[in-house]
């Protein structure tokens, strides 16, 4: 990626310059670099969601193979809530499973959109069985301390916990992307199944109708990023 001063120069030219009165119209070209050669594996194309809306975000990105880290940014001239910039620019040639950092103007209206915007932080939120609000946060993400407690203004229950999470939400996304390659089993490519992060366990369900064997291989390998699911998904589970 082009590093955080590069995509934070960029956004930085979609603010208004203050007593001057100039804005940007548009974000400075950036160099697409030239595609890898296949002997580095698997690549993805970043895509271009620029002035589009951030819900679009969370469905593009995963569906290219690529794991998207959003910002909010208020003083952004536009239409809050549209995307403004991504490091790297859309038609980025990347490997599967890369971090692309994504600028969205606007400010977070709710939790929802909190925890949207720091997902270095924050895997989600979870209601208990007693409902109370659960947090699963990964402590070693940056400033996690103060992003946690910025969080205090958009909890509108009484009663909530944190928990703490060995695994980000981008090591589970990228775990996740890896399983949508279809090569993590012999029969994978045939095999019907869903995934999706579960915050309450820290870790990534997988559904789908496996063997004792096959359970067991990916439980070693995938070392508790995954809790399975198994036979039609109804209450058999696997935790690693």
């Amino acid at each position: 990626m082009g590093g955080s001063a590069n995509w934070a120069a960029r956004a930085a030219a979609l603010v208004c310059a203050g007593a001057l009165g100039a804005c940007a119209a548009q974000v400075p070209p950036a160099e697409i670099p030239p595609p890898p050669s296949p002997s580095t594996g698997p690549t993805a194309r970043v895509p271009d969601l620029t002035n589009k809306s951030v819900d679009l975000v969370e469905k593009e990105f995963p569906a290219a193979g690529l794991v998207a880290l959003i910002r909010y940014e208020p003083g952004l001239l536009l239409e809050p809530g549209t995307v403004a910039v991504t490091d790297p620019p859309p038609g980025t040639i990347a490997a599967a499973g890369s971090v692309v950092r994504v600028v969205v103007a606007g400010a977070p209206k709710n939790l929802d959109d909190y925890i949207r915007g720091n997902h270095e932080v924050f895997l989600g939120s979870t209601l208990s069985s007693d409902r109370t609000l659960v947090l699963s946060v990964y402590q070693q993400g940056p400033d996690s301390g103060a992003v946690i407690e910025g969080a205090r203004k958009f909890i509108k229950v009484k009663q909530y916990r944190v928990v703490s999470c060995p695994r980000s939400r981008v090591d589970l996304e990228q775990v996740q992307i890896e399983l949508h390659r279809r090569d993590f089993l012999p029969r994978a490519g045939e095999l019907k199944f869903s995934t999706q992060v579960d915050p309450a366990s820290c870790a990534l369900r997988l559904s789908a109708d496996l063997t004792d064997e096959e359970t067991e291989q990916l439980m070693k390998r995938y070392e508790g990023a995954l809790v399975i699911e198994r036979g039609s998904g109804a209450g058999y589970g696997v935790r690693t």
